[in-house]
């Protein structure tokens, strides 16, 4: 802006600009220290889950003890002191956080500070305030690397060189490349809520380091006896066959292997070892390389740190193998054979289809059906009939039953089967109820009507009722019919109490002459279901 004397007007524009840098200083300003808030908040998420995994390496510390006291307990000594070293800078920490949030005056509804973008309350406490004769962040600073050298003195000093501990002092630089005292660099006209965010990153080193430093120690547990270098999750569950509604068991675990030298792993038959109620086998030590007398076992391929067992599927039914993992001990070199049993289930090939809208059951037939469970015996299975009708197993085949029902509606099929050791029902299935379509009325030679030679008509014998289109094995018997012979406008009538035509039809069939007409009327028939029921009528026309 020009100085001198200036218009009043040129005031205004000059004031409006003025205003205008604040405007945008204060939207940037709000922007970064949005951005401290939000980076606080990941430091504080990440703080608890590394507590938390701390935690457990300590419990994992406390069943090492439990398993051997003598060689877990100076690991464990160390991993206490790193507790200690550590809740000592982080409680520091967090009664230096707490000092500022304090100041800072804490806003309840954003979570943030009300004072967030205050320059000197970081500022006051470690640049310019003592604690012990010396500034605060002088201190501070002292405190983080004493803490950093009192947890790489708990490593081993060969192991020392490995290990990058996050927790250190790193002296910032600013643009010009200067630099200057730690307790500056770090804190000096750093808003409240920046300094908040940074003291939670010191805590965030503090617990990792600590991690760091436990981790290693519990590794160290036993590492006279086997060096594991990989870790890696594994399932062993009886069958990965589950039914619905059946409980999926499974055995959890985390496996240790060396990935420099693969197990020897060795399949047969392990009758000669120890079988515990709870079928899991005791291991063997041994003093001999070879595998124990009465084994012949085989050597099988071993990638990864994992056997990698494969047999051909041959067969339907259960498949048991076993054999024996066999492990060196460093020290001693004798061995110690560990047996193993496992189970699999081969099913037969299958394709299920159903067809929602085509299950029917007949009445008056066998309806047969095949009814299983996956991955259960068929001895193990059961299935009824709820309707009216029932249901059989054809002794021929445990799988295939006789559905045999009585009326039209539906019915239900319900299955069950024995699952550890229960009945278990596995659900149902409806099925429609239908009477046998009506068969198709024709004479001896199978005329179905139209125009006829009159020695054709009179080699005919009676009338059948053929089911066409129908997979079942189902026969009709005519039982009655009527037929009405016209000639030269007379009408003559005669009735057959059978399938056959009668001697007064046979006259009428001899007297047929072109033009006349002969009708096969009031058909009955009974079939399987013996429900009589009445066909259409047979016209044929002498020609």
């Amino acid at each position: 802006m020009a100085g001198g004397k200036q218009t009043p007007r040129q005031k205004m524009i000059n004031m409006m600009y003025l205003v205008l840098l604040a405007l945008l200083a204060m939207n940037v300003t709000n922007e970064v220290l949005n951005a401290f808030h939000i980076v606080n908040e990941g430091l504080q998420t990440s703080n608890h889950s590394l507590e938390a995994k701390n935690n457990d390496i300590f419990a994992a510390f406390e069943k090492q003890k439990g398993l051997d006291s003598a060689k877990a307990m100076p690991f464990y000594r160390r991993a206490q002191a790193a507790k200690t070293v550590s809740d000592s800078l982080f409680n520091v920490l967090a009664r230096y956080k707490a000092e500022i949030v304090t100041k800072a005056e804490p806003d309840t509804e954003s979570g943030d500070l009300k004072r967030r973008d205050d320059l000197e309350i970081a500022t006051k406490m470690f640049v310019e305030e003592g604690d012990g004769g010396n500034l605060r962040g002088q201190a501070l600073r002292k405190k983080i690397n004493d803490t950093r050298q009192a947890l790489l003195n708990l490593i081993d000093p060969a192991d020392r060189d490995k290990f990058h501990l996050s927790l250190r002092d790193s002296i910032p630089r600013n643009s010009e490349n200067k630099s200057y005292p730690w307790e500056y660099a770090v804190f000096h006209n750093v808003p409240a809520t920046a300094a908040v965010t940074i003291i939670s990153k010191f805590q965030n080193d503090v617990i990792a380091s600590e991690g760091t430093v436990i981790e290693y120690l519990i590794k160290k547990i036993g590492a006279t006896d086997f060096k594991f270098t990989d870790l890696q999750a594994k399932i062993i569950a009886p069958t990965s066959y589950v039914l619905d509604g059946q409980q999926y068991k499974a055995d959890i675990f985390l496996a240790a292997f060396n990935s420099g030298t693969e197990p020897e792993v060795f399949m047969g038959p392990i009758g000669g070892f120890k079988k515990n109620p709870d079928g899991s086998y005791d291991p063997v030590k041994t003093v001999a390389t070879d595998l124990p007398p009465g084994f012949g076992g085989q050597a099988i391929k071993a990638e990864g740190g994992f056997g990698k067992y494969t047999a051909g599927a041959a067969g339907v039914g259960d498949k048991t193998y076993t054999g024996v993992i066999r492990v060196k001990d460093p020290v001693s070199g004798h061995y110690t054979f560990y047996p193993f049993e496992g189970k699999y289930q081969t099913a037969p090939k299958a394709v299920v289809v159903s067809p929602t809208k085509m299950n029917v059951l007949y009445i008056g037939v066998d309806n047969p059906m095949e009814i299983s469970v996956p991955g259960v015996g068929q001895g193990d299975v059961q299935a009824g009939l709820t309707g009216a009708g029932s249901l059989k197993k054809d002794p021929a085949n445990p799988a295939s039953y006789i559905a045999n029902v009585t009326g039209v509606g539906k019915c239900t099929i319900n299955v069950s089967a024995k699952l550890d050791g229960k009945m278990q029902s596995m659900g149902d299935k409806e099925f429609r109820i239908k009477r046998i379509p009506d068969p198709v009325p024709m004479t001896s030679g199978k005329l179905r009507g139209g125009n006829v030679q009159p020695g054709t008509m009179k080699s005919q014998s009676g009338i059948l009722a053929l089911l066409e289109n129908f997979d079942f094995d189902a026969r009709f018997n005519v039982i009655s019919f009527e037929m009405v012979f016209s000639s030269k406008g007379e009408i003559f009538k005669a009735e057959s109490p059978g399938p056959g035509f009668t001697p007064q039809m046979k006259a009428f069939m001899d007297r047929a002459k072109p033009k006349d007409i002969i009708f096969i009327d009031e058909i009955k028939v009974v079939g399987p279901d013996k429900q009589p029921r009445k066909l259409g009528q047979i016209a044929f026309t002498v020609i």
